[in-house]
């Protein structure tokens, strides 16, 4: 039975925006907060605010407290008995809402107040203007208040292939959703761009609105320089706009409370009830996604609290932090958005996306709206994480039919819903068929790469990149005519160690393909590389470093390749090292500097390499060229040679294994000299410290190195690989004694003494002739 002391109703709204024409004179989130909480206790009547004995503060992330909600108290010189930092997410304010409605129908608090605010805004044009914000001192990141829920679990294929972020995520529920639905691209774009052309209409008739412009579905579809994709389908005006300055507050209470504080009834809000349930945390363990089981039961529960109608909900705010999030829910709530407006905010585009605060503001909207039209229906559907945790509450002006719902979890509704979740393969090479994809950009508008969820033949799941120089696999998926799922293609590793999705029934021969960055000959046994970027002093950046290592990961399984000889094209550069032109570009737009595995060139991560490298440097080897030089076992020096490590002359360090070889090449003492102040080196005086072996004039070189490797060639390639991997694998014993005792079981010395090689040679000594070596 309702009564008025267990009925919780909301009695106070409150909202600020802070638009500054200076950073410097931003409030800091803390204030924020503060003005929009003496917006609602005004909004209530003035008189609840020193009566509130719960404050829960929504995590955000503009800037760090010791203690946010203490300090928020301090400031409004208020002292709740329950004042917590409250969990993230954007279903957030709406689950706090329901959980104070709770305990005010359990008779175990009387005034509760919930508010968020960001201001990242003004944290970004301060960083940007290299401005220090005149705030509360920040104190260490260990000293700060942590959040519940503000991070979640991720595996770690999605860590690698960099798809950790809601923006990304969301694409794939979209692309999935326009199959399942029997869009094509271009048809679910069209409903995208309608849809969020009518919250953009919203927002500009809300005062509380960030940007009150509204452009409508042609501008919002149309992808040019002011509205560049993110990540496919979704340019910037279909995603969620954090960069604001907004904060609002929520009080609730009961309605014998409100109405001894003197609220009038016209200003009441009554909570009828709702629902709650969640998704797996990690969505590489979700069972699929054109639709959420989650979701799904949320909003059934919430229709069932309207009296079983959906088009009962006159005023709606559905979570709009990407299209598909309502374009999902409007199908489950079989409503028309035309006839049934989806928000009565605005939409984090365009009202503005205070991180896990929208919501907030969501029900400031719908507070007024029901005050506006008292015979309405209201429902406010959150949803945080990416499709993670789902929250609706059904609010109207006029009393609930009955008393609040107590346990409103839906989570086993959810669960039993949910079909079969395939098994996850965090290491696949082979057949698979794309469930899911989007495509990364740059922040030039350019494409970064692929990313395809997809499912192998036995129905196991997993994950990879497409490479944005794939143009066919690209270009199936930028299709605007037909989906992309459902198409079959192949997996493999790259050199960075990442899955690679290519379409097509037979996977592409990676060798077949045109060298852009270097040039491959082959003498017989021998294989010369040459680094062909001269332009830019053969700099590498990690296309070239990715060809370099498939080219050594060539020669190393091909039992015909004996030797190699790397060298620089043109005159001037062995390599300059790193490409730091491409990597400044690269960071600007956010794509990836990281070598591949096997290191810089393919080569100095290469520790488990037994067939012998030349280094043919000719003009300057530097950081990264110089240490691929020390990574391979001969250096032949063109007397213009120079070399150095002057990583420390730009900011960086020699990881590329620089620091570490040239200490065991030189001693420790010429070492330092090179590293400690970056200085260049001549031929002969790197000939001098030990770490070239021979000096030749420019025109020589590779006459020399083919000469040097014409000697290894007429060694026994299973002694030479024998030799160098006791080298190697010595030098990682723990004492001379130890590698002696332990040599004969290294994997080339065994082969080795299982050879025709190790026959032959004594064979071709005893019949005084040449060996015809085998290298097996």
């Amino acid at each position: 039975m309702n009564t008025p002391e267990t009925t919780p109703v909301i009695v106070g709204i409150g909202e600020f925006v802070d638009r500054p024409a200076q950073p410097a004179d931003a409030l800091e989130p803390l204030a924020l907060m503060a003005e929009a909480l003496r917006a609602a206790n005004a909004d209530a009547g003035g008189a609840l605010l020193a009566r509130i004995d719960s404050l829960e503060l929504i995590g955000f992330i503009t800037w760090r407290y010791a203690d946010p909600v203490a300090q928020l108290c301090e400031r409004l010189g208020i002292r709740p008995a329950r004042a917590v930092n409250a969990s993230s997410g954007g279903d957030a304010p709406i689950r706090l809402v329901h959980e104070a409605a709770v305990r005010i129908a359990r008779g175990e608090q009387t005034v509760a107040a919930i508010v968020g605010g960001e201001a990242m805004n003004a944290r970004t044009r301060a960083r940007k203007d290299k401005l220090q914000l005149p705030w509360t001192p920040m104190p260490a990141k260990e000293a700060s208040a942590r959040f519940p829920s503000i991070s979640y679990e991720l595996n770690g294929l999605t860590r690698r292939l960099g798809v950790t972020d809601p923006a990304q995520i969301y694409p794939l529920y979209e692309m999935a959703a326009q199959a399942a639905w029997g869009q094509t691209p271009a048809q679910a774009q069209d409903e995208s761009a309608r849809l969020w052309a009518q919250y953009a209409s919203v927002a500009a008739r809300n005062p509380s609105s960030w940007n009150r412009q509204a452009p409508d579905a042609a501008a919002i579809g149309t992808v040019d320089a002011a509205n560049r994709l993110i990540n496919w389908p979704y340019p910037k005006l279909m995603v969620a706009n954090p960069q604001v300055n907004q904060a609002a507050a929520v009080i609730v209470t009961s309605l014998a409370l409100a109405r001894a504080a003197g609220v009038p009834e016209e200003r009441i809000v009554h909570i009828w009830g709702g629902a709650d349930a969640s998704e797996a945390d990690d969505y590489l363990k979700r069972d699929r996604y054109d639709s959420s089981s989650a979701q799904t039961a949320v909003l059934q529960r919430a229709v069932d609290v309207a009296g079983g109608d959906a088009a009962r909900f006159g005023k709606m705010e559905l979570y709009s932090c990407f299209p598909v999030v309502p374009k999902m829910a409007l199908r489950v709530l079989g409503l028309d958005p035309q006839r049934h407006p989806p928000s009565v905010a605005g939409g984090l585009t365009f009202f503005g996306g205070p991180l896990n605060n929208y919501m907030s503001h969501a029900v400031c909207a719908m507070v007024r709206a029901l005050r506006a039209a008292p015979g309405e229906l209201g429902l406010l559907y959150g949803q945080g994480g990416f499709v993670n945790r789902h929250h609706a509450l059904v609010v109207g002006a006029q009393p609930a039919p009955a008393p609040l719902a107590l346990d409103y979890s839906v989570q086993a509704a959810a669960d039993a819903a949910r079909g079969p979740v395939p098994a996850l393969l965090e290491q696949y090479t082979g057949p698979a068929a794309v469930e899911t994809y989007t495509v990364l950009y740059g922040r030039d508008g350019a494409p970064l790469y692929g990313v395809v969820v997809v499912r192998t033949p036995d129905g196991a799941r997993t994950m990879a990149k497409v490479l944005a120089d794939d143009e066919a696999s690209l270009g199936l998926l930028l299709s605007t005519e037909r989906s992309a799922v459902g198409s079959g293609g192949h997996i493999r590793i790259d050199p960075f160690g990442h899955p690679v999705w290519e379409a097509g029934a037979v996977a592409r021969d990676r060798r077949q393909l045109a060298r852009r960055y270097c040039k491959v000959e082959r003498e017989g046994p021998l294989t010369i590389v040459t680094i062909n970027r001269p332009d830019a002093l053969n700099a590498l950046h990690p296309d070239a470093n990715a060809e370099l290592a498939e080219v050594f990961d060539d020669f190393a399984s091909d039992p015909e390749q004996w030797v190699a000889i790397i060298t620089g094209a043109g005159e001037r550069a062995f390599c300059s090292g790193n490409d730091l032109k491409f990597t400044a570009t690269a960071m600007a737009r956010g794509a990836s500097i990281m070598p591949p595995v096997m290191g810089f060139a393919g080569l100095t991560g290469r520790f488990d390499r037994n067939k012998p490298v030349i280094a043919a440097v000719n003009g300057v080897a530097m950081g990264g060229g110089f240490e691929i030089a020390l990574a391979c076992d001969l250096i032949i020096a063109a007397d213009n040679a120079q070399f150095a490590l002057p990583e420390p002359k730009v900011g960086l360090a020699a990881l590329a294994g620089g620091l570490l070889r040239l200490p065991t090449q030189v001693g420790l003492k010429q070492a330092m000299g090179m590293i400690l102040t970056g200085r260049k080196v001549g031929a002969e005086e790197g000939m001098r410290l030990g770490f070239v072996n021979q000096v030749v004039p420019a025109g020589a070189l590779m006459d020399e190195a083919r000469r040097w490797a014409a000697e290894i060639l007429a060694c026994s390639p299973m002694s030479i690989r024998a030799s160098l991997e006791i080298v190697r694998m010595g030098a990682e014993e723990g004492s001379l004694a130890e590698a002696h005792a332990r040599q004969n079981k290294y994997p080339a010395v065994r082969a080795l003494f299982k050879s025709d090689d190790v026959r032959e040679g004594p064979l071709a000594f005893a019949q005084k002739r040449a060996p015809a070596w085998k290298g097996a």
